[in-house]
């Protein structure tokens, strides 16, 4: 059984879901059902022991890692020793990333084990900055296993998934996490199942697999395939998430109407594009210049943006495309910002009535030839 696909999937979520209904609707906490639900779930969507032994194991390896970093920061704050964790807990994704080049390492096959490592890393980086101080064992099982969006995201923050856990909405504020929650299911599912399934069926797959017009109307197709197949899934995350009482962080912002590649990155794919900006690029820029790497503090900068966007590529495989893919919208960074910096002019194109349309026009094929890099089309 896949996350949000199929009929079976839906009416079968649908049951479990009533009882968080009654709760919210009655004034009473959802955290424990909302567990439970969780794990109902993952037992029907992980259906053979091998998918079930293998998350278990992957499961107490990050708690262990958590729970013992808890510990260890209390009495000392080591740099060293957070990367040692890090490196642990990132360790079963770079196994399982690495078995689709080395056949001997293709032995990890976890549903959502990139979206719950980013979960297990941000916990113990914000541990090591103070921000987190003590981290139970049910409220971050729950966290890192958090079903609706354990396959495709949102990446929530551990803090604020711990306050919506803690709070109990009351019976008015359930009633509209319960309408914007069914809301954005049925958004969800009319981008998912009608529009990115027609876009597929009736464009992209009826597109001849080489030439220039060819390759070009794939570009298109492909970018507004993928567009509303990942907005649907996160809608349809984000809309469980409302009813079982956490607001989880909003994906997507009308990308397309984005001036820049620095404005398209806080539409698209938010949770990881902030995530990459808190987590990689701000702790390596800060980094860089405490430490005096570079003379000039741009440099620093422009680096940054180099390693984070290689980072998100290498994220989603180790193949040549990602990597390109990472690096392209890198070197995009890097230009926006001398853009930004030193023609004064960007600014006022990105005022302007009919210049902020061309801007956003240029934006839009920028980042529809990156998807054609990702897809594997070119090569």
């Amino acid at each position: 059984m896949t996350p949000f696909n199929g009929l079976l999937f839906f009416y079968i979520m649908a049951l479990l879901l009533v009882p968080a209904v009654v709760l919210g609707l009655t004034n009473r906490p959802l955290k424990h059902y909302g567990f439970i639900f969780t794990v109902i779930m993952i037992l029907f969507v992980f259906d053979t022991w091998e998918k079930r032994v293998t998350l278990i194991a992957f499961y107490v390896l990050e708690t262990a890692l958590v729970l013992l970093y808890s510990q260890i920061r209390k009495k000392s704050r080591s740099r060293p020793v957070l990367w040692l964790f890090i490196a642990l807990s990132v360790a079963p994704l770079a196994v399982a990333k690495l078995g689709a080049l080395v056949p001997r390492l293709n032995f990890i096959h976890l549903l959502g084990i990139s979206y719950m490592t980013f979960r297990a890393v941000q916990v113990l980086i914000e541990m090591y900055d103070g921000l987190i101080i003590e981290v139970g064992l049910m409220e971050f099982s729950y966290f890192l296993l958090f079903f609706p969006s354990i396959s495709s995201g949102p990446i929530d923050r551990f803090r604020r998934f711990r306050a919506d856990l803690e709070e109990v909405p009351g019976r008015e504020k359930y009633i509209e996490l319960l309408r914007v929650g069914i809301w954005k299911l049925m958004w969800g599912a009319l981008f998912n199942f009608v529009i990115s399934s027609l876009i597929y069926t009736d464009w992209i797959s009826k597109l001849p697999e080489s030439g220039f017009l060819a390759t070009i109307s794939y570009m298109y197709g492909y970018t507004f395939f993928l567009f509303f197949n990942f907005a649907g899934y996160s809608l349809m995350a984000i809309g469980t998430s409302c009813i079982l009482g956490i607001r989880t962080p909003e994906n997507f912002n009308m990308p397309f109407l984005s001036r820049d590649m620095k404005d398209f990155w806080s539409r698209w794919h938010i949770s990881l594009s902030t995530w990459m900006r808190d987590y990689v690029y701000t702790r390596f820029a800060a980094a860089a210049l405490k430490g005096e790497w570079y003379k000039d503090r741009r440099t620093a900068s422009y680096i940054g943006y180099i390693i984070t966007m290689m980072t998100m590529g290498l994220w989603h495989g180790l193949s040549l495309r990602y990597i390109v893919y990472g690096a392209y919208h890198g070197i995009l960074m890097c230009v926006n910002d001398i853009l930004d910096t030193r023609w004064k002019g960007f600014k006022k194109l990105k005022r302007g009535e009919f210049s902020s349309l061309l801007l956003i026009l240029i934006t839009f094929h920028l980042f529809s030839f990156g998807l054609l890099i990702f897809s594997g089309r070119l090569f």
